[in-house]
Order: C-alpha cells, then sequence, then structure tokens
C-alpha cells in the first residue's frame, strides 16, 4: 500500500510538475522576454517606455486605453516592426490618446513603421529617429476603393487630414503629406521615404 501511494504521489507531483511548466511557457509566449507585460502590440519595458511591435487590429484603442491605465507614467513608446493597422478608426482613436498624453515616440536604427503605424509614430509629442529605421506609406484602402478613387476635396479624406492636423501639422502641411501619402504607392505595395522627404513632411521633431 505504501507503494502504491508513493506511486501515486509521483504521477501526481509530475502532472502539476507539467501544467507549472505549460502556464510558465505560456505567459513567456504571450510577453516577450524582459518585459514587465503585454497589451496587444505593445510590451511594458518599465513604468515609463513602451516597445510596440507588430500590427494592430480593432482593439488597438481598447488595448492602449488599459495600458495607459495600468502604467500612467509612460512617457515613450519605441517602435520596433510595425506593418500597419486593419482598423484606421481605431488606430486614430489610440494615437489620440497618445497625443493627448504628452508621450513622445522614437525610432531606433531596426524599426520599420509602415501605413498605420506611421501615424501612430505621428501622434507623437515628441518624435524622435535614428538612421535606418524605415517609414512606410501607401494608399489607404476600404473594400473595393482606394483613397485614390476619390477626388481631392471628398469627404473621405477629411479622416485623415484632420488626424495630421491634429499632430500639429498646419492644415496646408496635414494635406500635403496625405496626399503624397496616397500618391506614393498603392494600397497594395509601399513607399519608404526617403530622407530627404522625412526632412520635408516633417517627421521628425528633434
Amino acid at each position: 500500500m505504501v507503494y502504491i501511494a508513493m506511486i501515486y504521489f509521483m504521477k501526481t507531483l509530475h502532472i502539476a510538475t507539467y501544467l507549472a511548466v505549460v502556464v510558465l511557457a505560456g505567459h513567456v509566449t504571450s510577453c516577450k522576454q524582459g518585459f514587465e507585460a503585454r497589451y496587444g502590440p505593445f510590451f511594458i519595458e518599465n513604468d515609463t517606455t513602451v516597445y510596440m511591435d507588430g500590427g494592430t487590429g480593432s482593439r488597438i484603442d481598447i488595448q492602449f486605453e488599459k495600458l495607459i491605465r495600468d502604467y500612467p507614467d509612460i512617457k515613450l513608446v519605441v517602435f520596433g516592426n510595425c506593418p500597419g493597422s486593419s482598423d484606421d478608426v481605431s488606430l486614430f482613436e489610440a494615437a489620440t490618446l497618445l497625443r493627448n498624453k504628452g508621450i513622445d515616440t522614437h525610432l531606433t536604427p531596426a524599426s520599420i513603421i509602415e501605413s498605420g503605424a506611421v501615424d501612430f509614430f505621428l501622434a507623437g509629442n515628441n518624435r524622435t529617429r535614428e538612421p535606418g529605421s524605415l517609414i512606410g506609406v501607401h494608399a489607404w484602402s476600404e473594400g473595393t476603393k482606394s483613397a485614390t478613387d476619390y477626388p481631392v476635396g471628398h469627404s473621405a479624406h477629411q479622416l485623415y487630414i484632420d488626424f495630421y492636423a491634429f499632430c500639429g501639422f498646419t492644415v496646408e502641411e496635414a494635406e500635403a503629406f496625405y496626399f503624397f501619402t496616397i500618391n506614393a504607392a498603392s494600397s497594395r505595395d509601399l513607399h519608404y521615404m526617403t530622407d530627404e522627404e522625412i526632412e520635408e513632411y516633417q517627421m521628425i521633431t528633434e
């Protein structure tokens, strides 16, 4: 009986150990090593810094709002590889919160931001960039139509122009940058801005 009890105990111990490993593995998978917590594409580096990596979806506004609620002292978002957004309205809501909180944005030499991620970067209070980072822009699309299917002055463009103006651009600068992006590449392609274009359209504030 003692032997049987020992076998049962060992099996129970192995199962408990296995479950603990599974739970730990799940935690490591859900949050990149070295980061405190994760909110969608946002990884908490410390109380003041967030690392953003990956695309964004329809929940980015909820994810970023929860992040700010849990970490109210965030001052900086550092970008990794961010391919864009599948929901511009939700992205703009998150970006509006970022802007209203006075949070800065930064591109490292390894940063790649594309499409909607560029808009999120532009919401930064101070925007900084190191050489080597890439900024990719193109025309947005909605169903069977893309931005260039609408004439200049159409209301479909206004959401984006208003957003850039909110980010500190004059109306003229906002329009110039917006129409540059939608004509630079189709919705199925990308144009990586040159250093001259980055300077011309005032992507960086410092």
